[in-house]
């Protein structure tokens, strides 16, 4: 068809070219402008799992609290690294420490201030073992992680899905600039500009904090992702 050849030709022209005299060189000044957008959705499985995990420890002496803190998550790395992972696929997301202070009340006319040291430290795991995601949650929590901060799912290259979608949603603004140019009795004679905006959707789980007793460590978790969505919308300009 005559339209998708000037399609093609202008889009080489105007990605190669970019330049401000494109326009006026190309189209008449007095020409008509028709604007239409294309929108597309692709769906995929995702292939990479990432899953935040975090030890929280709490004393008096900020020593016992950091020393509890290293031995926790010196567990946890152990279990880990027991259940096949590897370094590659753990890294260290944040340490920090800070205190609070609370009044002590020892007798009516004698109180106390005592300073409570928190200390937490988290790891961001990344594994394409989406299976394995769920028996990754419960072995560290029961080698002392008492918090799970997050669990998402995305692709480790989003650019075929990103392509899918952009040439489906040209060829919807195309099809839908040729419905509108012969109803309303005009001839599309060529691009002016295209415009692309892209999107993604990755399913997440929530949230959550587990903490000793509240955390049933005879069940099993079980995390079933869902799909990852790449959207693209494009806006095209015509000339007739």
């Amino acid at each position: 068809m005559r339209i998708l050849r000037i399609l093609s030709l202008s889009i080489i022209f105007v990605c190669l070219l970019g330049l401000a005299g494109v326009e006026a060189a190309l189209v008449p000044e007095n020409s008509g402008r028709l604007e239409v957008t294309g929108n597309a959705v692709i769906t995929a499985a995702p292939d990479i799992a990432r899953i935040t995990l975090g030890v929280e420890t709490s004393n008096t002496s900020a020593d016992k609290a950091a020393a509890e803190n290293a031995d926790r998550m010196a567990s946890v790395l152990e279990a880990l690294k027991n259940l096949g992972l590897s370094n590659a696929e753990i890294s260290t997301s944040g340490y920090n420490i800070y205190s609070y202070s609370d009044p002590y009340q020892r007798t009516a006319t004698d109180e106390a201030i005592v300073t409570t040291y928190n200390v937490h430290n988290r790891i961001n795991i990344t594994t394409k073992n989406l299976e394995q995601v769920g028996k990754i949650v419960d072995v560290a929590v029961k080698a002392g992680a008492n918090q799970v901060q997050g669990v998402s799912f995305d692709l480790a290259d989003k650019q075929e899905l990103q392509l899918q979608a952009l040439d489906v949603a040209i060829k919807q603004a195309v099809s839908k600039a040729e419905v509108m140019a012969a109803s309303a009795g005009v001839t599309l004679a060529g691009i002016v500009s295209v415009n692309e905006e892209y999107g993604t959707y990755v399913p997440r789980n929530e949230s959550m904090l587990m903490r000793g007793a509240a955390y049933d460590l005879s069940a099993e978790t079980s995390i079933n992702p869902g799909e990852i969505e790449v959207s693209v919308q494009v806006t095209m300009v015509f000339w007739f």
